[in-house]
């Protein structure tokens, strides 16, 4: 009789899971120490699957899917780097994640409120010493300079659109629920 061995297909390799855990620990700005403490695991795991060395076990792999709040296939099987939507979708989860629902849009608020102030203030002080260094300073460093200005009104810009957006979502917000009126 011919004993034939029986090899199972290859199972496809999930050719993104290492490539995913990385990306999605950086958009919400965690080192490898802090996400491994927090699904109750070692950094040195968290380099193995980064590096892909290692595959988490099913556990794992549940609990850090919990964490990003993706599903195991979407981690396994799409480049999430490559998904525009998802990746805003994970930047605005970052930030709202550690705020209450309602105070979400006002922190946001206030925390643009401090960037435009702070642009502000940094577009003054540049705005002196360029005055100070226009007339003195070499060709080279005039290309410096301007460019410099257009960054500053760049950013003043900017932030002035964010403060809007936000301003605008916020009323929105407030006037999709009937206790709130006046927006």
């Amino acid at each position: 009789m011919n004993m034939e061995t029986f090899t199972p297909p290859m199972l496809e390799q999930s050719t993104f899971l290492h490539k995913n855990i990385r990306f999605l620990r950086k958009q919400i700005g965690l080192s490898q120490e802090e996400l491994a403490l927090s699904i109750g695991l070692n950094r040195g795991n968290i380099a193995s699957y980064e590096n892909g060395s290692a595959e988490p076990k099913v556990c794992n792999l549940l609990r850090i899917s919990n964490l990003f709040k993706v599903s195991i296939c979407d981690l396994a099987k799409r480049d999430l780097s490559e998904d525009n939507n998802f990746r805003a979708k994970v930047a605005f989860d970052a930030i709202t994640s550690a705020l209450p629902e309602n105070t979400c849009l006002d922190a946001l608020t206030l925390e643009a409120q401090d960037l435009q102030k702070m642009i502000e203030g940094l577009s003054t002080c540049s705005r002196l010493k360029i005055n100070q260094l226009r007339d003195n300073a070499p060709s080279e460093y005039r290309l410096i300079i301007s460019n410099l200005e257009e960054m500053s009104n760049t950013a003043r810009i900017l932030s002035e659109r964010y403060l809007f957006l936000l301003q605008h979502i916020n009323c929105k917000d407030k006037t999709d629920h009937p206790s709130n009126k006046g927006c």
